[in-house]
């Protein structure tokens, strides 16, 4: 017979109100691939790491940062924003055709996805990345103006001339 489930006590009922007003949390592009990998994609750490090009225990403390930052997100109503920080763009990385995942290690080939198992995969290189990086803009979140992004200047380091927001990078990182 199965065990009847038990009510749980909480503090509060929590209503989740995004506030503008306060100050952004930023969340780095490696603590957002941090978490696609592991909490998303429910990738083991160690393959996780692998793919980063970093020790397990590095993957660790940076899915521990950015899961801190979520949860003060979520409970202080703080808005998100991602910065790039002291990442890089691996050029050359697959794409499943059935799941979408990408992914990239240099230093191991492929045959089959990590997250869904398919073999319908195919390596992306530099060229493909090319096409899509002419499309690279700084876009204000805000009133939705944009300007071509110039390579090494980041977009956050701007301002927008119409409403005075930080910038928003485009194309690169995705995001």
């Amino acid at each position: 017979m199965v065990r009847p489930k038990r009510m749980r006590r909480v503090v509060t009922c929590h209503r989740h109100e995004l506030k503008k007003n306060l100050n952004p949390i930023e969340l780095s592009v490696d603590e957002f691939e941090a978490i696609r990998f592991k909490d998303y994609h429910d990738i083991k750490q160690t393959e996780s790491a692998e793919f980063m090009g970093i020790s397990q225990s590095t993957f660790h403390r940076i899915l521990n940062s950015a899961r801190n930052k979520l949860a003060t997100s979520l409970i202080e109503g703080r808005p998100i924003v991602i910065v790039k920080g002291d990442t890089m763009i691996d050029p050359n990385k697959y794409l499943c055709e059935d799941c979408g995942f990408q992914w990239s290690n240099p230093e191991k080939e492929y045959e089959e996805c990590p997250d869904c198992k398919s073999t319908n995969i195919r390596k992306l290189n530099a060229n493909n990345r090319r096409k899509q990086m002419s499309n690279d803009t700084c876009s204000c979140p805000n009133c939705g103006y944009t300007e071509p992004k110039i390579r090494g200047v980041p977009c956050r380091t701007k301002t927008c001339p119409e409403c005075g927001s930080p910038l928003q990078g485009r194309g690169l990182c995705n995001i």
